[in-house]
């Protein structure tokens, strides 16, 4: 922050020089809370760039302002500051040290053979703000999760009492600030005393949570110091964690969607074990993976200090709505939907993929058949696929995408079959099956003789057709 206030005060004075200000001696002016400092960088023309220039700066009142030539400097009535030669129009710096809550103030500028003026400082009060994470002011944190930081800034005010900027606290100084905390159950800050010194203008501590509940962390102000308007306090709210797990999904009958069950904080000691519970254990239910036939009531266990593990939501219907719960002992229980659909098979040249996702985000349909070329020469030279999909179809349009592909159930296997309207100009080689665990079959496409033919897959027994991408239309050239 320091430099970024010295970098804005330097652009200020070359936009002013710039401008056409005339040359000579420029003592900016600033507001400067009680009990803090802020820098200003003065601008000198050196008369005599072959010579050393000698600068006075002096208080024109020092019981209400001091001055420094560094940040953690005690202040002074009279600095003074030695320019080198050869350094024309630099831009010493100075800094001013509120030691009033209000009105204002001159100090004056003298450079040998150049000149003096003063420049003015105007006295604000000062407080010190508090922040907690994201500068919000609640965060919420559970009860074995990592200490939360907790900043104390100081700042200087408005005639209103707003925070106008974080200032440093005076060179030489050191405030000592005491955090209160409302609700010590909830949990405890590391260190509640912390030190604000001079040239400083941020120190932290940690809240470090204990169990359920709330508290309210508020600085002490010291002596001098003024509430401010915001930034008064900030509340902790400690709860218990909680579990994501997959919610809001469709899957088809007969397959599976596979994903993570993901912990708000890490698994404890010994790990953790967490129980998931289908609505409808006939329609729908949950395994701790890909492989493994699911169950209506399951129970996984997270490693210790681990936050995720896989688990597997499989449909055994093809229409209603489910819902699954996950519990475990100091998390809070997650209820999640699950749509159950019909499911189908599709088919698509290789490079294509399955239809995007429009297919079916679109209340209209599109017109695509998806047809492919290729020519009896580059055949031979680079073996031409279809890919045969499982998928669910969409409760609305019965149609099928990218996005509604899923794989089998465990258990469950379908055949493949690819048919050609003409196989004397192309067959088709496929897989025999797709098996459980696989979304998909690889089939070659065997060009004979110069034409056009269609493909076309055939619904496995217990699936239903969907309303597109069925049927792949293919021309084979020379």
């Amino acid at each position: 922050m320091r430099s970024m206030m010295l970098m804005l005060t330097a652009l200020a004075l070359t936009a002013a020089y710039v401008s056409g200000a005339a040359p000579g001696i420029t003592a900016p002016g600033a507001t400067v809370g009680r009990g803090l400092e802020t820098p200003v960088a003065l601008r000198i023309p050196q008369s005599n760039p072959e010579a050393a220039l000698r600068i006075t700066v002096s208080s024109d009142d020092p019981s209400r302002l001091l001055l420094s030539d560094g940040p953690e400097k005690v202040g002074s009535a009279e600095i003074s500051i030695t320019i080198p030669p050869n350094k024309f129009q630099a831009a010493p710096e100075v800094w001013l040290h509120a030691r009033a809550a209000s009105g204002s103030v001159t100090y004056t500028v003298s450079a040998d053979g150049v000149g003096t003026v003063k420049g003015t400082v105007t006295l604000a009060p000062s407080a010190i703000a508090i922040t907690g994470p994201f500068r919000a002011p609640k965060f919420q944190i559970t009860p074995r999760s990592a200490p939360a930081q907790i900043s104390i800034v100081s700042a200087v005010l408005d005639q209103s009492g707003s925070v106008v900027e974080a200032q440093p606290v005076a060179g030489g100084s050191d405030v000592e600030v005491r955090v209160a905390s409302s609700n010590g159950n909830a949990g405890k800050l590391r260190d509640p005393v912390v030190h604000l010194r001079g040239g400083e203008n941020t120190s932290v501590t940690f809240f470090v949570p204990a169990s359920e509940g709330e508290t309210m962390l508020a600085p002490i102000q010291p002596a001098g110091f003024t509430v401010p308007r915001q930034y008064v306090n900030v509340v902790a709210a400690v709860n218990k964690p909680g579990i994501a797990i997959i919610d809001d999904v469709v899957i088809g009958k007969d397959l599976q969607l596979v994903g993570a069950l993901c912990l708000g904080e890490p698994a404890p000691a010994g790990g953790l074990e967490v129980t998931l519970t289908s609505s409808d254990p006939a329609k729908f239910v949950l395994a701790p993976g890909p492989d493994v036939p699911g169950a209506g009531i399951i129970k996984i266990k997270v490693p210790e200090g681990q936050l995720t593990t896989p688990i597997s939501l499989q449909a055994l219907a093809d229409s209603g709505d489910v819902s699954y719960e996950a519990s475990a002992p100091g998390f809070r229980t997650r209820l999640a939907h699950v749509g159950l659909a019909k499911s189908g098979v599709i088919v698509a040249y290789d490079p294509y993929g399955p239809p995007d996702e429009a297919t079916v985000l679109r209340k209209k349909e599109i017109a695509d058949d998806r047809s492919f070329q290729v020519s009896l020469a580059e055949v031979e030279k680079h073996p031409v696929k279809l890919i045969v999909w499982t998928v669910h179809l969409d409760r609305e349009s019965g149609r099928a995408a990218d996005i509604t592909v899923q794989s089998l159930r465990p258990g469950i296997e379908i055949p493949v079959a690819l048919a050609s309207s003409d196989p004397a100009v192309a067959t088709v080689d496929c897989q025999s099956v797709i098996r459980s665990g696989s979304s998909h079959a690889v089939c070659r496409f065997v060009p004979h003789t110069m034409g056009q033919t269609i493909l076309s897959v055939d619904t496995p027994k217990g699936f239903s057709t969907p309303r597109n991408a069925t049927r792949v239309p293919a021309t084979v050239t020379n």
